[in-house]
């Protein structure tokens, strides 16, 4: 056998990968054979589906686990997965998680395509923890993700309404990456958007008023508005009646964090409140601050892409909306975190360039390394630990990135020929 010091450098992001894959399928499938975490949630609902041809109409029971157990995603989600109940939980959990481990897969591939400097691999080795976190909850973070880089890499080869539609089946999945229509209508990639948005909208509706019928398929679609743009969500997720891991250390979104901060009486307060607040105001005051940020936001990715994307300007755009959405949703849990890998990539692709963005690079994997150290600390994590790491990471992509944009504009180019 070759001596591990004579490995080829090549060889090593081939181990890396194949570690990776291997720790989401044993992980993803032995909670997924237990019916542990979401899987549990998914497979109730799509089995309710698959078994009445109906979404399950129990919303209040007294038995969390008999109740409809996904009324925050669209009606057609549940209707999507139905089949995956056909052939019993084993099946599924067989499914699901090669649906992990392929998403994975996609990400790696997609990633690689960024063009980012050898050393940015590494990045994979940071993002452990955060892909455990994520193969152990079960939940759509990997699928979303490959989505969102698929359309990227569509948008990069100017194939307009084939990513606009791949954005748009990433909404369905989870709303969040809704913030990539905005991010579309900003660069002027109106065909995307539109394909987007009509696309989306198609998807979502047509199926359900084949299977459900009109009449159901009105009922589930307000009671979907009811949960969402009329309920929790839409007040930050704090009302004081929610579950725990809604409202406690798990949720780590601005609006939790300062509720958690300011609220005498908050069920979950952290350990010292600096200031007191009501209620009502800290919900305020957090929605402005998420205002002012994606205000912000706007205005660092208002210019259209330059033609011919010559200085990787997409997927620094798409790393930066990625952070958006965990930096402005009303949820923030640790197996979100996996939106947050193209960024560490980049980061460290930049760090080990040695160009004038490695320092901002370097800087920006430190915040991720002090927030995944942060993971381990309830109090940490209940001030926020993970969102003002994020909205670090964002910081430092942008001045990392102006680095490197300000060494191309100084290298001197000879004059050609008159």
């Amino acid at each position: 056998m070759a001596d591990a010091a004579h490995t080829p450098p090549s060889a090593w992001p081939r181990a890396v990968l194949a570690g990776l894959l291997i720790l989401t399928a044993v992980v993803s499938l032995d909670r997924a054979l237990r019916e542990k975490f979401d899987f549990h949630h998914f497979y109730a609902d799509a089995a309710y589906v698959w078994q009445h041809g109906a979404l399950n109409p129990d919303l209040d029971n007294p038995d969390r686990m008999l109740r409809r157990q996904l009324p925050f995603y669209l009606p057609v989600v549940p209707l999507a997965l139905a089949p995956l109940a056909g052939g019993g939980v084993r099946i599924a959990a067989l499914l699901w998680t090669g649906m992990q481990v392929l998403s994975l897969l996609a990400c790696w591939r997609l990633l690689k395509r960024w063009s980012l400097p050898p050393g940015a691999w590494f990045g994979w080795l940071l993002a452990i923890p955060v892909l455990f976190e994520s193969a152990r909850f079960n939940q759509l973070g990997l699928p979303v993700l490959a989505l969102v880089l698929a359309a990227a890499a569509a948008l990069h080869r100017n194939r307009e309404t084939r990513g606009g539609l791949l954005l748009g089946g990433a909404i369905i999945l989870k709303l969040l990456p809704g913030l990539f229509l905005p991010w579309l209508v900003l660069k002027r990639r109106w065909r995307a958007a539109a394909a987007c948005l009509l696309g989306g909208v198609v998807l979502t509706v047509l199926p359900c008023l084949i299977v459900f019928g009109p009449v159901a398929t009105g009922d589930y679609f307000r009671q979907w508005w009811q949960h969402n743009v009329a309920g929790a969500p839409a007040r930050g997720m704090t009302d004081p009646d929610l579950r725990e891991h809604f409202i406690d250390h798990r949720n780590q979104s601005l609006p939790a964090i300062l509720a958690r901060a300011t609220v005498a009486d908050h069920p979950h307060p952290a350990p010292w409140q600096p200031l007191e607040l009501t209620p009502p105001d800290a919900r305020r005051i957090a929605l402005g601050g998420l205002a002012a940020l994606a205000l912000a936001g706007a205005f660092v990715l208002r210019r259209p892409l330059p033609p011919g994307d010559p200085r990787d300007a997409l997927p620094q755009e798409t790393s930066l909306v990625l952070l958006g959405m965990l930096v402005l949703g009303p949820l923030l849990r640790t197996y979100y975190l996996v939106w947050a890998i193209p960024a560490v990539l980049l980061l460290a692709g930049r760090a080990g360039s040695g160009g004038r963005g490695s320092g901002a690079a370097r800087v920006g994997l430190s915040l991720w390394v002090l927030g995944m150290a942060g993971w381990a600390s309830e109090i940490a994590r209940g001030y926020g630990v993970h969102w003002f790491m994020l909205v670090g990471l964002g910081i430092c992509v942008l001045v990392s990135g102006s680095g490197e944009a300000a060494e191309d504009d100084g290298r001197v180019v000879a004059a050609e020929p008159e």
